[in-house]
């Protein structure tokens, strides 16, 4: 749940010793992570968060989030309904390959978990493909 920017979901699943405080309150983005991107990599649905930075020059953007289902059940707190969800794919959701729909290498963990990166076209660079200047 942290990994997707959505402090308030992940604050009722932890303990104050795990760390339940640090996700309450205000969710701001200057301040940190918050829940507000989706993406559709190798045909699933994804929903987490985004950042672009600067790598060495060119603009890099990296999504993190989970599965949309996976999140949501989590997100209403139906955890056993979560468990067997996330039992039930763990031998196929696994991957780690070049999506060229998305652009970049993208990482999807058996719980349902996603990392992605792609470069992002700069002001002398060429679109990214299905992009639009």
């Amino acid at each position: 749940m942290a990994f997707t920017g959505s402090g308030h979901a992940t604050a009722r699943h932890l303990t104050d010793r795990q760390g339940r405080k640090r996700f309450t309150g205000l969710e701001h983005a200057a301040s940190m992570s918050v829940q507000d991107a989706t993406h559709v990599l190798f045909g699933n649905k994804y929903v987490g968060t985004d950042h672009v930075f600067r790598l060495n020059g060119p603009r890099v953007e990296a999504f993190s989030g989970a599965d949309e289902e996976v999140f949501r059940l989590l997100a209403r707190g139906n955890v056993e309904e979560h468990r067997a969800l996330v039992h039930a794919g763990r031998h196929v959701r696994p991957r780690l390959t070049f999506d060229k729909d998305w652009g970049g290498p993208v990482s999807v963990h058996a719980d349902g978990s996603v990392l992605a990166l792609r470069l992002l076209p700069g002001q002398d660079d060429e679109p990214r493909p299905g992009t639009a200047r």
